[in-house]
């Protein structure tokens, strides 16, 4: 029994991360090596230090009320700065309480790990989204006036002598205005938070159906899928695929059947045009990417962002009908993505 302690013990040492077992007091009872590099102390200057002392000041309530948790509900997850040898470190602590079999606490153990890296990187793509959303903001600002005054001035000559060209200027201005607005859609759409409740797929895809100019185009009753999504988000979702979907039809001008269903991982919508080909899949959700003339580029990328924004992978693939299928990968680890 002992050679297998030392054995875990020496198991532990070559961990990156920090080991740490506290008894029911709340002080160091076991720890492996990486905590004395870490703050360069002993072993005797480390035995009985409380889990407060390590971590700089205005994070030390942060730790007060995890060690709370710990006792109350058994477990905790919380973020604290330290001062180490290697500089400040974010650790991400987690803590298990420890009992005996008959329900005795003992103690809690858990580990220390070093997220210095992934929190600058969060910062720095929020610092970067965040200009992101005010530079389109400022441009669909500067753009809308002109575009108004030229809007303003082609009504203006339609009234005074009605041709094609000043139709085609119209649409052309329209289209203008549905760039802008997909534009300030794909900054805000995968950086805001979600509001999530639990919804029906069925509803929502029936209600963005309405909001669709589908033609001719047919969506199959969908089945009760019930997930957890911020609804009007996955509305917005569930509009930009439809307007796809119908937008590349059949080739042969036949009507397009949209269905969707549960799968394994989550949902799927699915249609019966044209299909996207293989080497084109790597690029549709990218922005401003659009195989049609009178298409902005950012209606996948749009559903990239929101499905990201939940957390939930996306691809796309060949529909059983020949079509498209895009489908939602609802336990995706898009992190590092």
């Amino acid at each position: 029994m002992e050679d297998k302690c030392r054995v875990l013990m020496r198991a532990l040492d070559t961990l990156d991360d920090v080991f740490y077992v506290y008894d029911a007091d709340g002080r160091l009872a076991y720890w492996n090596t990486r905590l004395n590099e870490l703050f360069d102390k002993t072993d005797e200057e480390l035995d009985g230090m409380t889990p407060t002392e390590f971590f700089v000041a205005e994070d030390r309530p942060d730790v007060e009320a995890a060690l709370a948790d710990i006792f109350e509900r058994g477990w905790t997850i919380v973020e604290a700065r330290a001062e180490t040898t290697e500089g400040p470190v974010t650790f991400e602590l987690s803590g298990q309480l420890l009992t005996d079999e008959d329900g005795t606490v003992l103690g809690f153990s858990g580990t220390g790990r070093d997220v210095t890296e992934r929190m600058e990187r969060e910062w720095h793509l929020e610092r970067q989204n965040d200009r992101l959303t005010e530079f389109a903001d400022l441009l669909a600002h500067d753009l809308r006036t002109p575009l108004a005054v030229a809007s303003g001035h082609l009504e203006l000559a339609a009234e005074a002598s009605p041709s094609e060209h000043v139709e085609s200027a119209k649409e052309g201005l329209e289209r203008l205005e549905a760039i802008i607005d997909d534009i300030r859609t794909a900054t805000r759409e995968g950086t805001l938070a979600t509001d999530e409740e639990t919804v029906d797929v069925a509803a929502v895809a029936r209600a963005a159906w309405n909001h669709v100019e589908t033609g001719g185009a047919v969506l199959e009753p969908p089945p009760p899928i019930l997930i957890d999504a911020d609804e009007k988000r996955l509305l917005r979702l569930f509009e930009n695929v439809f307007a796809n979907a119908v937008k590349h039809g059949p080739a042969d001008g036949e009507r397009v059947t949209v269905r969707v269903e549960a799968t394994p991982e989550g949902f799927a919508i699915e249609d019966d045009g044209r299909g996207i080909d293989p080497e084109d899949r790597e690029w549709v959700f990218d922005p401003g990417a659009s195989r049609a003339d009178d298409g902005t580029g950012f209606g996948l990328y749009i559903v990239r962002a929101i499905a990201e924004a939940h957390g939930w992978g996306v691809s796309v693939t060949d529909g059983t009908g020949g079509g498209a299928r895009v489908e939602f990968d609802l336990d995706a680890d898009t992190t590092g993505q």
